[in-house]
């Protein structure tokens, strides 16, 4: 089965309205300016409008507020069917943007402020802080800006995409954290998979790995192979959190080797864009490496929708478990606590820790998912399976709209953000 997400070819048909006319009516703002540190309303109305993380305010020619939430929901039906460029002028020209701030205003990244579900301990950021997604020359990712005051936060985001205009994404990694999901592939069919959310850590670890090994003889060393500094600094974080553990950092595929055979690591992690240079076969799933030493692959993406994608096709099954950063080796925990990096039964540990999850959901969690109606649960299985929305629409006979549709549903039924989270909640039922 295919995993990629199909394009939405321009002037496609339309099944129909994404949101009700009332959806878009309390979406609606007064046109207005600062002067004098009082606020100026104009007469007419505008909408801010988010796509494929792309957000724009729009200038509505409505003068009541009915026609113009009218106006809004054509826009909204036109930009997901024909994109950006047939609202911003570059196609059919029907609509225009409102003349805003520049990006080069922090002005601009204020309105792009963003409060993320899922924090990383090791950034030390607070409950309240915010973030924003940048995005230049078609690569993008949410960045922690380690601040709640909104003002200060748009600084920072603009000193991010200035930073990735004149000096690219290479010299931005090394000075910003990004936020990133990374994905642990347990096992290949059924797709048994954990994953987390981390920051990438721009500031080097205290101490030495040398010391901590010459001071803990007694832990076991867990190399971590992965070429990008901060992502390579985070993971080692998250296993020195474990008891009985202690990262061992690699930085290239050439260094490899002299690391695996010098520090004889209990466990490996491995990025999978390293295997086919190192010659490695992990197959999806933990692999012993001679003389019996488990390696884990693992790959990064920017949100867990992302994740799921990249997931195989054709498996028998899916079951993705979100585990904390501290508890990144999770399936293979003793009854101590403690990770077990014995091969022996390895396997076994890992397809009994996500039998588990299968075990029934608690009274809360079960009233969420009955609470979705028949129709809704036909799509989430289909979700389960694999399937993007336009394999979904075939299935059932719906549109993509349609499907979309149940799709906003599920989640605030559910109380989940993601096509991820939404999935593993059901298949933990």
């Amino acid at each position: 089965m295919s995993k990629q997400r199909p394009s939405k070819a321009a002037g496609q048909g339309r099944a129909g309205p994404r949101t009700s006319l009332a959806d878009w009516f309390r979406r609606l703002y007064r046109n207005s300016y600062t002067r004098g540190g009082r606020r100026i309303v104009l007469e007419g109305w505008s909408v801010k409008i988010q796509h494929r993380r792309r957000r724009h305010t729009f200038s509505l020619q409505a003068k009541s507020r009915r026609k113009a939430a009218a106006e809004a929901r054509v826009i909204y039906e036109t930009l997901r069917t024909e994109g950006w460029e047939s609202v911003m002028g570059g196609g059919s020209g029907r609509m225009q943007r409102v003349e805003g701030p520049a990006l080069t205003d922090a002005r601009y990244w204020r309105e792009r402020l963003l409060k993320r579900l899922y924090r990383f301990p090791a950034s030390g950021e607070g409950e309240q802080d915010l973030a924003v997604w940048v995005e230049h020359a078609g690569q993008g990712y949410y960045f922690p800006l380690g601040v709640s005051d909104p003002d200060s936060a748009a600084v920072r985001a603009l000193r991010i995409y200035r930073t990735a205009v004149e000096r690219g994404w290479d010299a931005l990694s090394l000075s910003f954290p990004r936020e990133l999901i990374v994905g642990f592939e347990w096992y290949s069919n059924p797709v048994m998979w954990t994953y987390t959310t981390i920051h990438t850590l721009v500031a080097r670890r205290p101490g030495s790995d040398a010391a901590e090994a010459r001071s803990f003889p007694h832990l076991a060393r867990v190399l971590v192979a992965e070429e990008d500094v901060g992502i390579r600094r985070a993971l080692c974080w998250c296993i020195d959190q474990l008891a009985g553990a202690y990262a061992v950092p690699c930085d290239s595929a050439a260094s490899f080797t002299r690391e695996f055979e010098s520090r004889r690591p209990h466990m490996v992690l491995l990025n999978h864009n390293l295997t086919g240079r190192l010659g490695v076969n992990l197959n999806g799933q933990v692999t012993m490496l001679p003389p019996s030493v488990p390696a884990l692959g693992y790959s990064t993406c920017v949100d867990g929708d992302q994740l799921f994608v990249s997931t195989p096709g054709g498996a028998q099954g899916y079951l993705l478990k979100r585990v904390k950063p501290t508890r990144l080796l999770e399936p293979i925990f003793d009854d101590a606590g403690r990770p077990n990096f014995s091969a022996s039964g390895l396997q076994d540990r890992v397809k009994m820790y996500f039998k588990a999850l299968l075990q029934p959901r608690s009274d809360p969690e079960a009233s969420q998912l009955a609470r979705l109606t028949r129709r809704e649960r036909e799509v989430l299985d289909l979700l389960s399976k694999g399937c993007v929305d336009k394999e979904i629409a075939q299935a059932l006979g719906i549109s993509a709209w349609t499907v979309h549709d149940h799709i906003k549903n599920i989640f605030e039924r559910l109380g989940v953000r993601t096509r991820t989270e939404a999935v593993v909640r059901y298949l933990e039922k």
